[in-house]
């Protein structure tokens, strides 16, 4: 007889213990591919919660910044998370804040800037020291030269507050008005 002959005959099977073996074994190999995979996906949540949070913050940011950057006059400061001014086209505009969104308001057209949004504060200055970096802050429309923009935003899905994935961005920039 040949020996694959003989193997083919031989009917022996596994043993309990060998079986148990092998299952503990694939076992961990698996629960070890499990944690793994949940760390992958915790860390790519983190990474497009970040991305998403901070490029939110920038756009918003820009877009602000351009505008008051371009403004022709404020035309009213009624609180620190509003302000409302003409632009260089002669349109009137508002940003403001309300609830999560930042809103921004022309021609009697409401339109969401961003969402997400935990603060949005603005400081109004009539004069600014660069040196040492403090200012005359004035509640006069007609007086104001420079704004200090800040923009706090977190993730627009709600994420739990103990959650690696629950990024917040915070970004501020100075804005010399431009056409006054």
């Amino acid at each position: 007889m040949t020996a694959v002959a003989r193997l083919a005959r031989n009917q022996r099977g596994f043993t309990l213990v060998e079986l148990l073996i092998v299952i503990a074994i694939l076992g961990l190999m698996m629960a070890g591919l499990v944690a793994v995979q949940l760390q992958g996906q915790t860390s790519y949540l983190v990474g497009a919660h970040r991305v998403e949070v901070q490029q939110n913050t920038r756009i918003a940011l820009d877009l602000i910044i351009r505008e008051l950057r371009s403004a022709q006059s404020v035309t009213a400061i009624p609180s620190a998370t509003s302000i409302t001014f003409v632009d260089e086209n002669g349109a009137t505009v508002q940003y403001e804040l309300s609830g999560t969104l930042i809103n921004r308001t022309t021609g009697g057209v409401t339109t969401p800037l961003i969402g997400g949004a935990q603060t949005f504060n603005l400081k109004y200055f009539s004069a600014f020291s660069g040196v040492t970096n403090t200012g005359t802050t004035t509640v006069i429309p007609a007086s104001v030269r420079l704004v200090g923009v800040q923009i706090v935003t977190t993730t627009e899905q709600s994420v739990a507050t103990y959650s690696a994935a629950n990024q917040q961005a915070t970004m501020e920039s100075l804005v010399r008005l431009r056409n006054m």
